[in-house]
């Protein structure tokens, strides 16, 4: 019974040890508490003293001094002038794509970094560069697949093949990302 009174007494030590370390640790840097426009520094002192003969712990003590708290005269002009800023410039963030529909050319134009082919003709139905666009994913073909330009094409078929550059992609236009000063070419290959 005896030993198992020290075990529960040294635990109590050992926790109350360690959480004044932790305690005390933190109040390295005194405190600034702002006040009536002056500022008190928080004196810390020792919060905890573990007394060797009855095991209890003293209360702590602050003591507040004032310090000067001084605030500088703003002074505003009448007139101010404001003055230039540098600011660098944005990095370019869109690429040149030139477009082409079934042999006629619709234009060049911007589009985001970043962006595949098959937003190329997106960003030209946005840019009012064609008139109509059905393009819808395909399971079939893993990506998403045109069916109609410009009211050319079938409904439910899809006969539009694309070339980039002159070449012909082995993937759909959603595995191709545009790389500035494309040449894009859309041709209608069904009957």
């Amino acid at each position: 019974m005896f030993k198992r009174n020290i075990f529960k007494i040294l635990a109590i030590v050992f926790f109350l040890l360690s959480a004044t370390t932790f305690y005390n640790s933190n109040k390295v840097i005194p405190k600034k508490i702002i006040e009536n426009k002056k500022v008190y520094k928080k004196i810390i002192s020792p919060t905890t003293v573990l007394s060797p003969t009855n095991y209890a712990l003293q209360t702590t003590t602050y003591q507040l001094q004032p310090t000067a708290y001084l605030i500088s005269p703003i002074t505003i002009s009448e007139n101010p002038t404001p003055t230039a800023t540098n600011y660098p410039l944005p990095t370019t963030t869109s690429l040149a794509v030139s477009l082409s529909i079934f042999g006629s050319s619709v234009g060049s134009f911007d589009i985001p970094q970043g962006s595949n082919q098959c937003d190329v003709l997106t960003q030209a139905l946005s840019q009012g560069k064609i008139q109509s666009l059905n393009m819808r994913y395909n399971s079939d073909y893993g990506t998403n697949a045109v069916y109609q330009i410009n009211g050319i094409g079938k409904e439910n078929a899809v006969w539009w093949g694309f070339k980039v550059n002159g070449q012909s992609p082995s993937q759909g236009c959603s595995y191709i990302k545009v790389n500035n000063n494309d040449n894009v070419e859309w041709t209608y290959v069904g009957n």
